[in-house]
């Protein structure tokens, strides 16, 4: 054998496993002695987070939080609110081992439901879904160079992630807060959202640096309260700093904070209107250090029948950051009498999922839970909620695509339409990662037989081709066993493909 065959290694996306599973709720609650008793149910919230996990080998093993949050109406009219938090062990088998996988775990609330069997007991009843995905890198081989028996190769450059490191950690973030001279005290929360906002990120020496911004949405009954409830956005700050081994400034570093828990208690003091925040913050952190590499998309010899060995992969792009913006809008409707007066209205963003159409754009869609706090005109609390789905089209294009991303709700806006109807507006800010990948073909192999030698006329040194317009000269040097740089040399052509009908001179080559 004549001929040399180099490989380059490469590698691509491998998924090892994961997927959707269900875990049910169900809690028969009785309510502590120094509650009031439940007069009317406003709503139920279960709110799921992962509280710790661990990878051995294969195994993934994950605890699950569901904190459990029930508002209710006492007999007397006050806006109440109950707490229990269950957890689960679970795990989840994964196809392979592998070394820095990116892992992700993502529970959300598939439904919840209340039904009151007594003034102090309720059964609850819910479902939550985890989705586990698990990828990691995944070698593979194409055929880069070739020498001999008159070898000829076509290249084109890919561009990989050569390697990858995936780490999680978790931090805690506690905080005094003072609500402001113009704010009464808290008595008791109603509710408490919480969302980063702005996340950044340092590589110092092989640590990262990561800082950033969560807002709380508090919804509370103040302490001299006539039962009607206030509302307070603040900020929390957050830093943290972890040593990565094997991060530097090589790496193409991506992040994504998102609070999985917020706790919020009044001071304790009569009078004292600062809260104790208490926020768990996942920080994900993928860092891919990306390499390019010529790689053959085809070939033959310029003396033998030679056969080729194809195969097709898909190979992950350089991630795209998603920062984008969208407003969304509902009506909501009270059937039981008049909204007198609004007392917090908003909305939160579900599950996100990427959707890749047919002329290669991508679309991100979730779902969005608008919601109001208000009193009807005997002057009760009352809740209103409101289900819909969002689509956001992204600029960028992948033959297919995964998310890393979070939404968060920058701003809510309400108007009365009607005597028992509103309207909320929500813009909606979505952060975080595309991970696109696009199909490649490319040769893993060349054969050629050196007992079938093509025919060529020894005594002919040029042949005349007439080229249609659109033809490449690539083709046109495999279709007549001669080399491109031949035919180019020959003819001063410049283009990879023909402008305009063509007369071509064919060097015969050996």
């Amino acid at each position: 054998m004549d001929y040399k065959v180099t490989k380059e290694n490469f590698t691509v996306p491998s998924r090892l496993g994961g997927g959707v599973s269900q875990q049910s709720v169900e809690l028969d609650y009785i309510l502590p002695d120094y509650y009031p008793e439940i007069f009317k149910v406003l709503n139920l919230r279960i709110l799921p987070s992962i509280s710790a996990r661990t990878l051995n080998g294969t195994r993934l093993e994950y605890e699950l939080s569901a904190k459990i949050r029930l508002t209710y109406v006492s007999e007397s009219g006050e806006m109440c609110a109950a707490e229990q938090v269950l957890t689960y062990n679970r795990s989840a088998e994964l196809s392979g081992a592998a070394k820095s996988p990116k892992i992700s775990i993502m529970p959300y609330t598939e439904s919840a439901s209340c039904r009151v069997s007594g003034k102090r007991r309720a059964d609850i009843r819910g479902i939550i879904s985890v989705s586990v995905t698990a990828t990691a890198d995944e070698a593979r081989q194409a055929v880069s160079e070739a020498s001999g028996d008159g070898l000829q190769l076509r290249k084109s450059l890919v561009t990989y992630p050569s390697k990858r490191i995936a780490v999680t950690k978790r931090i805690t973030v506690v905080d005094e807060v003072d609500l402001g001279q113009s704010k009464p005290a808290v008595k008791t929360v109603i509710r408490a959202d919480a969302a980063v906002i702005t996340a950044d990120k340092k590589i110092l020496s092989g640590k990262l640096l990561t800082k950033g911004e969560a807002e709380v949405s508090l919804l509370y009954v103040p302490e001299d309260s006539s039962n009607k409830a206030e509302s307070i956005r603040f900020a929390v700050p957050f830093s943290q700093i972890s040593d990565v081994e094997g991060l530097d400034e090589r790496y193409d570093v991506m992040i994504s904070a998102n609070v999985s828990d917020c706790e919020i208690k009044p001071s304790g003091k009569s009078g004292n209107n600062t809260v104790s925040c208490e926020l768990n913050i996942e920080i994900s952190c993928l860092a891919m250090r990306f390499e390019s590499v010529l790689i053959a998309t085809d070939a033959y010899s310029t003396v033998y029948e030679s056969s080729l060995e194809m195969s097709e992969e898909d190979i992950e792009c350089v991630p795209q950051e998603i920062s984008e913006s969208c407003k969304t809008k509902a009506s909501l409707t009270y059937y039981d009498g008049e909204i007198v007066s609004v007392m917090c209205a908003g909305a939160e963003v579900g599950k996100l999922d990427a959707v890749t159409d047919t002329d290669g754009s991508v679309s991100v869609r979730g779902r969005i839970t608008y919601f109001a706090y208000a009193e009807n005109e005997s002057g009760k609390p009352i809740y209103l909620e409101g289900t819909d789905e969002f689509e956001k089209k992204l600029p960028e294009e992948a033959s297919s695509c995964s998310i890393d991303a979070h939404a968060t709700v920058a701003q809510t806006a309400f108007k009365l339409t009607s005597s028992n109807a509103m309207e909320i507006t929500a813009d909606i800010r979505l952060k975080g990662y595309l991970f696109g990948c696009k199909t490649h073909r490319f040769i893993s192999g060349i054969t050629v037989d050196e007992a079938s030698p093509l025919e060529k006329d020894s005594d002919i040194a040029m042949k005349l081709y007439y080229a249609e317009k659109g033809e490449e000269p690539w083709d046109i040097a495999k279709r007549t066993h001669t080399t491109l740089s031949a035919i180019t040399e020959e003819n001063d052509l410049g283009e990879e493909i023909l402008t305009e009908p063509k007369m071509i001179l064919i060097p015969i080559v050996d």
